[in-house]
C-alpha cells in the first residue's frame, strides 16, 4: 500500500471547506429552498422534526468521533500504527450500540414530542428520520480514523454523496407526495385515506406526507455515505503502509483502547451532552413559547403578519413562523459549516503538538485557526446582516423575506460568534480540556433559555425573540471561550493580527456591498443589484485584506504550492 501523504492544516481545511460549500449549495439551493417553495407549512414540519434529530444524533455519537480522531492522531505521532486498526474496530462496536439506542429513542420520541409542541403532523416525519441516526453514527467511526490520519478526502466525498442522495430522493418524494395528494383528490376526493372537501383541504392532508418524503431523503443520504466509506476502507484501508505496520510496536488490547477512548470521549461527551441538551431545551422552549403566545395572543400575531398569512394561505401560524425561522437559519448555518472544518482539520495537528509538548507550534496553530476563522466569519456575518432582505429576495418572494429578513439581520451578526465556537472547542478538546466547553455551553444555554422565555412570549416580538436570544447566547459563550483558551495555551496572542485587521477589511467589504446594492437597486432589478453588490464586495474584500496585511505569510505557506504564492505576495508587501 502506498503511503498516504498527510495534509497540512489549511490544506485539509480547504478540502473540507469545498465539500461543506458544495453540500450546502446542494442542501440549501437544491433541497431545502425547493422544499420550502413546495409548501412552507410542510417545511415547518420538516424543520421541527430536524431540530430534534440533530441533538439526538449528536448525543448518540457522544464525543467518540473526536476521541477517535484524537487517539489516531496521537498514535501516528508516537509511531503506534498498529493501534489504529484496533481503534477502528472498537469504534465500530461503540457506534453500533449508540446508533441503535439513538434510533430507538427517536422512534419513541416520535409518539410523544409532536403532541407536546402542538404539532401532531410532525410524527410521521420523525419516524422516517429515525434510521438515519444509526447510519450517521456508523459513518462517524470511519470519518474519525481518516480525519485523525489527516486525510480529509474520504470525509469530504462522503459528505457530498450524502447531500446528493438526500437531494435526489428527498426532493423527489416530497414533490411526489404533493402530486399524489392532488391526483387522489381529483380522482375521488380521498387523500391519503381521508376525505377532502376542497383542494385546500386536500393540500392540508398532504402536508405531513410532503415533509416525511423530504426526510426519507435525509435517511437515504446517510446510508449512501456509510456505504461509500465501508467500501473505501475495505479497498484502501486507513493509509498505513506495511512497512509502518511492521515497525510499529505491538498494539494495545481492545479493552485498553476502549478505556483510552472513554478517557478522551467522556469529557467531550459531557460537552456534547451539554451542548445538545441546551439546543434541545432551546428548540422545545421556543416551540412551546410560540405555541403559548399564539394560543393566548393569536389576534396580535395574526395582525402583525396579516398580509403574509393572507398571501401564503396558511392555517397553521405556528408552523409558518417555524418555517420562516428555518429559512433564516438556512443562511445562518452556511458559514459555520465552513468554519467547522477548520476545527476538524486543526484537531490532529494541535493534538500532535500537545503530545510532543511543542509550545511554539501550539501558539502558532491557535493564532492561525482564530485568524482564518475570522477572515471568513466577519465579512459573511456583516454582509448577511446588511443585505438580509435583498439576499432572501433572490430565492424567495418578498412576503417570505419580510418575515425571515428581520431575523436574518440580527442573526447575521450572531454568525460571527457562532463561527468561532466550534474551532475554539476543537482546540480545547485537542489539548485535553474538553470540560471547559461543557461548562461554557451550560452558561450560554441558561442565557438562551431565559431570553427565549422573556422575549418570545412578548406577542410583538414572538419569533424575533429567538434571534435576539441566539445573539446574546453566542456572545457570552465566545467571550468565555477566548478567556479560557488564552489561559490553557499560556501565551499572549496578537489580537491586532487576529481580529483588528480582519475587522477593518470586513467593514470596508460590508460598506461597499451596502452602497453598491443601494445605488444599483434604484436603476436595475433588485435581484441583479444584490448579485453585483456581492461580487463587488468580494473583490473589495480581497484588496482590503492585502491593504491591511490581514493575511500572514504562515497562512499562505500551508496552502498547496504556498511557497511560490508567498514569494509573489511578499514582494508586493501584501502579507503580514
Amino acid at each position: 500500500m502506498a503511503k498516504q501523504e498527510k495534509q497540512s492544516f489549511l490544506h485539509g481545511a480547504l478540502i473540507l471547506s469545498v465539500a461543506a460549500i458544495l453540500t450546502k449549495i446542494i442542501g440549501a439551493l437544491f433541497f431545502k429552498i425547493p422544499l420550502q417553495n413546495i409548501n412552507e407549512t410542510a417545511y415547518g414540519y420538516f424543520e421541527a422534526a430536524y431540530n430534534i434529530y440533530i441533538p439526538l444524533y449528536t448525543v448518540s455519537t457522544a464525543g467518540f468521533p473526536i476521541a477517535v480522531s484524537r487517539l489516531v492522531s496521537e498514535s501516528l505521532a508516537l509511531g503506534r500504527y498498529r493501534d489504529i486498526r484496533v481503534i477502528h474496530r472498537v469504534a465500530n462496536r461503540i457506534f453500533f450500540v449508540t446508533g441503535t439506542v439513538g434510533t430507538l429513542i427517536m422512534f419513541v420520541a416520535a409518539f410523544l414530542y409532536p403532541g407536546f409542541v402542538h404539532m401532531p403532523p410532525v410524527m410521521l416525519t420523525m419516524l422516517m428520520m429515525a434510521p438515519s441516526i444509526f447510519f450517521c453514527c456508523m459513518v462517524s467511526a470511519y470519518r474519525g480514523v481518516y480525519e485523525g490520519s489527516r486525510n480529509m478526502y474520504p470525509t469530504a466525498i462522503s459528505q457530498i454523496l450524502e447531500a446528493v442522495g438526500k437531494l435526489a430522493v428527498g426532493l423527489g418524494l416530497a414533490a411526489g407526495a404533493l402530486q399524489l395528494g392532488q391526483w387522489q383528490f381529483e380522482n375521488g376526493g380521498m387523500v391519503y385515506g381521508k376525505a377532502a372537501a376542497s383542494a385546500s383541504e386536500a393540500l392540508e392532508i398532504s402536508l405531513p406526507y410532503i415533509a416525511a418524503g423530504g426526510m426519507i431523503g435525509v435517511t437515504f443520504g446517510s446510508f449512501v455515505s456509510l456505504a461509500y466509506l465501508v467500501l473505501r476502507y475495505k479497498a484502501k484501508g486507513s493509509g498505513i503502509t506495511r512497512a509502518e505496520l511492521a515497525s510499529s510496536p505491538r498494539p494495545y488490547s481492545p479493552r485498553r483502547i476502549f478505556r483510552r477512548l472513554l478517557a478522551f470521549a467522556i469529557p467531550v461527551a459531557l460537552g456534547t451532552l451539554a451542548t445538545q441538551l441546551t439546543n434541545l431545551i432551546d428548540v422545545v422552549s421556543l416551540q412551546k413559547c410560540l405555541a403559548v403566545v399564539v394560543e393566548h395572543s393569536g389576534d396580535v400575531i395574526r395582525e402583525l403578519y396579516a398580509s403574509q398569512i393572507e398571501a401564503s394561505g396558511t392555517n397553521d401560524i405556528l408552523a409558518y413562523l417555524t418555517a420562516n425561522r428555518g429559512i433564516a437559519m438556512t443562511y445562518v448555518n452556511l458559514v459555520p459549516n465552513v468554519t467547522l472544518t477548520l476545527g476538524i482539520s486543526a484537531l490532529p495537528v494541535i493534538t500532535s503538538a500537545w503530545a510532543m509538548k511543542n509550545r511554539p507550534q501550539l501558539k502558532k496553530m491557535v493564532s492561525v485557526v482564530l485568524r482564518i476563522t475570522l477572515l471568513v466569519a466577519l465579512p459573511s456575518g456583516i454582509g448577511l446582516s446588511l443585505l438580509a432582505k435583498p439576499i432572501l429576495n433572490l430565492l424567495y418572494n418578498p412576503v417570505t423575506a419580510s418575515v425571515a429578513g428581520p431575523q436574518l439581520q440580527v442573526l447575521g451578526i450572531a454568525v460571527v460568534f457562532i463561527c468561532l465556537t466550534a474551532p475554539i472547542n476543537s482546540m480545547l478538546q485537542a489539548m485535553g480540556r474538553a470540560d471547559i466547553p461543557a461548562k461554557i455551553v451550560l452558561v450560554g444555554g441558561a442565557v438562551k433559555l431565559v431570553l427565549n422565555i422573556v422575549l418570545v412570549l412578548q406577542p410583538k416580538l414572538n419569533i424575533m425573540g429567538s434571534a435576539y436570544s441566539t445573539l446574546a447566547c453566542y456572545i457570552v459563550m465566545v467571550l468565555l471561550s477566548l478567556i479560557s483558551l488564552r489561559k490553557v495555551v499560556g501565551v499572549r496572542l496578537n489580537w491586532r493580527m487576529i481580529f483588528i485587521r480582519p475587522l477593518i477589511a470586513s467593514l470596508i467589504c460590508g460598506a461597499s456591498a451596502w452602497a453598491v446594492n443601494g445605488l444599483l437597486s434604484l436603476w436595475i432589478s433588485a435581484k441583479i443589484a444584490v448579485v453585483i453588490a456581492i461580487l463587488v464586495a468580494v473583490v473589495v474584500y480581497v484588496f482590503a485584506l492585502f491593504l491591511t496585511r490581514a493575511i500572514a505569510k504562515e497562512d499562505i505557506l500551508m496552502l498547496p504550492k504556498g511557497e511560490k504564492i508567498a514569494q509573489i505576495l511578499e514582494k508586493r508587501n501584501w502579507i503580514g
